[in-house]
């Protein structure tokens, strides 16, 4: 340990000389002199002291991560970054231990962690945040909420809990808003919202019902029914419930678009484009409704149209992936090749792992006799889907081309 003393008192005075009354002109530290035999590895005791005078250096000499860098360099073998990282993690255990660590030395080692010095800056940042929770008091308690005494008050409460997402609580709420008030329409809807979100949909339904009971005019519920509906696979009266929605108010888009979704589920085509046309018209920048568009137009063989769709929802959202593969299919059934190549190159950019733009990039380069390259695609498909047996067929069709 008086080993290790001596060896800092020299370093310290090295670095103090050097940064503080700018002896060396050039700024830079001299270089250690090697020891004439290796000198034994640090003891804990002695990285403590040695870090001691990192912080100091760092906290009151304005030292940087070069003058850091250059103190671990000058001390040798002794100096190596893991060996150091490794220590600190060890002394932050200790000092974790502590109940009220030392705000000092707490402002110190976030300091030295903002340094940017590798892993060593990195745990002794990680170290002082622990620290400084530590020091920091704990909130004080809020005062207990105080019981709803009406209706509204019930309803209110379940407003929040629903917004902070305590769901049951919120249900809870909201069922005691309508025990005192059977006929309290928002209530009924608002418990059908949240078993929705709970992904309860048949109690969803049950609340919707409710409600419309109170108020069958109500076109918003019509629309949360008719949501419901669709997720539970009932598209008849998921489009009944839309419908209802409409004649109620004619300018709902979102119930215009998802009644075209469900109509397609039917395998009714040529009425979803006319649902997903009136959505469009009432809201001309609604990406999804040109997107479903162009999926109901492909539905129909309509592909120069449905391309058309896909551009404008393209033109809205440049990264929609669903529009660049839908749209390059359509271009391939056109025999548009080369722009179908251009939609999946844009595809497999901004998703790399969607192995069936791979696929249909090899079976378009293919097209193009471009066999090398279809064959690179083939492979990255297969790499994301080793057991499509169709992919390997079409990349020995691929190997085959080149061969021959």
């Amino acid at each position: 340990m008086r080993k290790v003393t001596q060896m800092l008192q020299g370093i310290w005075q090295r670095l103090t000389g050097l940064w503080g009354s700018g002896e060396g002109g050039n700024g830079q530290a001299p270089s250690p002199v090697e020891p004439q035999t290796p000198p034994p590895p640090l003891e804990d005791g002695d990285y403590q002291l040695l870090f001691g005078q990192l912080l100091e250096g760092t906290s009151r000499q304005g030292w940087g991560a070069p003058e850091v860098l250059q103190y671990l360099a000058a001390l040798g073998e002794r100096g190596k970054m893991q060996a150091w990282t490794d220590w600190l993690l060890r002394y932050g255990e200790r000092l974790l231990r502590a109940k009220t660590p030392d705000p000092q030395l707490t402002i110190q080692l976030l300091h030295f962690g903002q340094l940017g010095c590798g892993e060593l800056s990195a745990v002794a940042y990680a170290l002082g945040s622990q620290m400084q929770a530590k020091l920091t008091p704990p909130p004080a308690p809020a005062p207990a909420p105080a019981t709803p005494q009406d209706v509204k008050g019930w309803f209110e409460q379940g407003n929040q809990q629903f917004a902070a997402e305590k769901f049951a609580a919120a249900l809870a709420s909201y069922q005691k808003a309508i025990e005192l008030q059977a006929d309290f329409l928002p209530a009924w809807v608002n418990a059908g919202l949240v078993h929705f979100h709970q992904q309860q949909y048949e109690n969803a339904l049950s609340a919707f019902d409710g409600a419309l009971q109170i108020n069958g005019e109500n076109a918003t519920v019509w629309f949360y029914l008719g949501c419901t509906m669709s997720i539970l696979e009932r598209p008849q009266l998921a489009i009944d419930a839309y419908e209802k929605c409409l004649q109620l108010q004619p300018d709902f888009v979102e119930a215009w678009q998802y009644r075209g979704l469900d109509l397609a589920k039917l395998d009714r085509f040529e009425e979803a484009t006319t649902s997903h046309e009136r959505a469009i018209q009432l809201k001309p920048d609604l990406v999804e409704a040109w997107f479903s568009h162009g999926n109901a137009l492909v539905k129909l063989g309509k592909y120069g149209e449905a391309v058309t769709s896909y551009n404008q929802a393209l033109q809205l959202q440049p990264n929609h992936l669903e529009a660049l593969f839908n749209r390059g299919v359509a271009l391939i059934s056109l025999g548009d090749y080369p722009q179908a190549l251009v939609s999946l190159d844009l595809l497999v950019q901004l998703q790399p792992d969607f192995y069936p733009a791979w696929a249909e990039r090899g079976r378009v380069l293919l097209a193009l006799d471009r066999p090398q390259e279809a064959l690179v695609a083939f492979d990255s498909a297969l790499q994301l889907n080793p057991s499509d047996a169709t992919l390997q067929a079409a990349r020995d069709e691929a190997l085959n081309q080149i061969q021959n």
